[in-house]
Parts: C-alpha cells; structure tokens; sequence
C-alpha cells in the first residue's frame, strides 16, 4: 500500500511504484543524450577551444553535489516553467540532469576502447564517417555504454537531496498512476519514517533499506552480467 499516519498500515508500494516512474523519465532521457554527445564529441567535434571548454565542463559537473542539480530543478523546471511539485516527470528531469555527466564520460570510454582497425577497415571498403560510426563503432561501444547507464542510474536511484527540494518528501497516501501524478520514491520515504518518533515507522524505514539495497544490488549484477555477456576481447 502507500504511506499512512498509522505504522501498521504504511506501506513501500507507492514510492516503489514513484521510483520506477521517476527511474523511466531519467533513463529516456538520459541514454540518447548522454550517449548522441558522447559520439559527437568522440568522433565528429573538432578540436577547438570551444569544445575543449565542453570537455572540461562536462568532467567538472560530474563531481557537482546533487542538491546544486535539486536547485537547478526548483528554479527551472518549478520556477520559470511552472511544473507541478512532487511528480515524477520533474524528478526525472532533475535526476537526468545530474546522470548526464557520468552516462557521457563512461561512453567516452566506451568509445574510446574501440581499436582504431575497425574503423580504418570500415573506410577502407568505402564506409562513410556515419556508417562508421552507426554499423562498427556503436555496436562495439555499446555494452560499457549500457554498464556506465546502468550504474549512473544505480547512483541516481539512491539521490534523496535533489528530490527534497522539488517537493517529492511530501506525504503522498494514493498509489501514483501515471508521470504526472504526485509521488515520493524510496530514498524520501525511507527518510521520512526515519524521523518519525514512533518505533513503528523506524523498523519500516529499516525494511525500506532492504528494499532500496537490493535494488541497488540488482542493477550493479545487471550491469556486471551485462558487460560479460557482450564485451568482445580483442
């Protein structure tokens, strides 16, 4: 069930079902345009002071504190577009945002690890730069691509900070039915029966830790079997 005054009838599903709300909106958008500007800037960009200035900033905003993205979310998405508080389109807007860096940094890499043969013996049968790129370079990347994914939204699923801002700690009793609908997500409602002073809702936030840790333990073991089952050796 959802939350509840009374600890006896509180229960997980709805921030479990916010979190999956929350997780969907951040992973589409997160992968394509994490994964387009990785490409971009590891194949097509040339090398300027312009795209120097990118590279940097895209490192630097990796190691940005979350709650400066939860700001970011409140002045922005609530502030000047006006976005409903505590919905899980803004909470995966906020959260893209703040994965963004590491989904493209990991392709980078992933890209990166690609030997330069296979591109070369692709424009040597008359490949084109995008055919390259799409047919060869892509496919091969494309497994530490969905690892380094995979793990920034691990990571994300784990942000309390960010969301505290946006509204998503508000008492939310209705099971959440669609992006738009308000919703908390596990790491809040783990923090919310944390600092209720009834015994009742401590021994529930310890059960939501179990559950928020095997989820978090789910997607690392995705990740791992992930890259084994589709990394090539060279």
């Amino acid at each position: 069930s959802g939350d509840s005054r009374e600890p006896s009838n509180a229960g997980i599903l709805g921030a479990l079902i916010g979190s999956l709300l929350t997780m969907g909106i951040t992973l589409v958008i997160a992968f394509p345009v994490g994964v387009a500007a990785a490409v971009y800037l590891e194949e097509f960009a040339p090398s300027n002071s312009l795209t120097d200035f990118i590279e940097v900033n895209i490192n630097n905003l990796a190691a940005v504190p979350s709650i400066i993205f939860g700001l970011l979310g409140l002045a922005v998405f609530i502030g000047v577009f006006g976005m409903p508080r505590s919905v899980p389109v803004v909470g995966g807007l906020v959260l893209a945002l703040m994965t963004l860096p590491t989904i493209i940094i990991s392709s980078r890499a992933a890209i990166k690890s690609v030997p330069p043969s296979i591109r070369e013996a692709a424009e040597g049968i008359g490949a084109s730069k995008m055919q390259v790129v799409l047919h060869h370079v892509l496919p091969l990347a494309m497994p530490g691509m969905l690892t380094g994914s995979i793990i920034g939204m691990a990571q994300a699923l784990g942000e309390t900070a960010p969301l505290l801002l946006i509204g998503m700690v508000a008492f939310i009793v209705e099971i959440p039915d669609g992006f738009f609908s308000s919703a908390t997500v596990l790491p809040v409602q783990i923090f919310i029966w944390a600092g209720s002073a009834e015994q009742g809702f401590v021994e529930l936030a310890s059960a939501g830790i179990m559950v928020l840790l095997a989820f978090l333990i789910t997607m690392n073991a995705f990740a791992i079997w992930l890259r084994k089952r589709l990394e090539r050796r060279w």
